[in-house]
């Protein structure tokens, strides 16, 4: 297994961002390494859907609750593979329970556990087959009713439904910004924003008004696919440890959510598996939402 493939299956870590900045010469192909300890991680990475009191139900807009969180000890992600695109199971394989109107268009079936295909992708690395997964073999994929299926995917897997969110296409390639808010549809679905410090267990901020939430959903589409240099990996982990980076935590009308990280002085945001770089406007705009935020700072292992 390649540090590619490692970087794939396993939670991004701290000692990875630093470990890839000491290693840069060594290094042959970019790593996904991703902000925040363990359980950060684990359980809220990759642009994730996050537990919240459902609002009043809406005919057109099913309801999804979750059920329980489990624990993965082992740090390995839950990932699967559909239509070109690789998929996170959000809050590491919780049962989510629809309500209203539960998924009725098949998409197909997991068959086999995740793995490396026999092929190449235009920059000459392996690709992975579509229907493979790390975590619910023989479950069934269907549609989200108001959800386009390349973002987010339901899983029936023995009499439980769980959720899929896209953090990255199979062969890499970018995904930008706009591409990615307008796969999630955030303008249509957003309710209101909380900034969160980077564990996610502390709400720092709320943003309820329109013009806000308009304001850092705008700003977020003008971000352009970062290709950060070791350096700036280096630096994102200083950024963590020193309590400057935050998690935005987008609230959605059907009761779930989206999270991204956010480091303000950085410039930086994560959608997914990729970094952006925001454009200098967004702070302009936006920048005072974040100053004087306090979190404990997580410490670098």
């Amino acid at each position: 297994m390649n540090n590619k493939d490692l970087f794939k299956t396993i939670g991004y870590i701290d000692d990875q961002l630093i470990e890839k900045a000491h290693t840069a010469r060594r290094a042959t192909k970019k790593s996904y390494a991703l902000w925040g300890s363990v359980a950060a991680c684990v359980a809220l990475v990759s642009g994730l859907a996050l537990y919240e009191s459902p609002p009043i139900p809406q005919p057109a807009t099913p309801q999804i609750f979750q059920q329980s969180l489990p624990a993965s000890p082992t740090g390995i992600r839950k990932l699967l593979t559909y239509n070109g695109y690789r998929y996170a199971f959000v809050d590491d394989g919780a049962p989510f329970k629809f309500t209203g109107t539960e998924p009725v268009k098949s998409l197909g079936t997991l068959v086999a556990d995740t793995g490396p295909e026999t092929g190449k992708n235009t920059e000459g690395s392996n690709v992975e087959k579509d229907y493979t997964a790390t975590f619910a073999i023989g479950g069934k994929l269907y549609e989200i009713p108001a959800y386009p299926s390349h973002f987010r995917i339901a899983v029936q897997y023995e009499q439980n439904f769980y959720l899929a969110e896209i953090v990255a296409k199979v062969n890499d390639s970018a995904i930008s910004a706009k591409e990615y808010l307008d796969m999630s549809k955030l303008k249509e679905h957003v309710r209101d924003i909380h900034i969160l410090n980077h564990a996610g267990n502390d709400v720092l901020k709320k943003m309820t008004d329109s013009a806000s939430v308009k304001s850092i959903v705008e700003g977020l589409y003008t971000a352009k696919t970062a290709d950060l240099t070791n350096r700036e990996f280096e630096g994102i982990a200083e950024a963590q440890s020193q309590g400057k980076s935050y998690q935005l935590k987008f609230n959605l009308k059907d009761g779930t959510g989206m999270a991204m990280y956010i480091i303000p002085e950085l410039k930086i945001v994560s959608m997914g598996d990729a970094y952006y770089q925001l454009p200098d406007r967004f702070l302009d705009l936006s920048g005072d939402l974040f100053k004087n935020l306090k979190q404990d700072a997580l410490p670098l292992y």
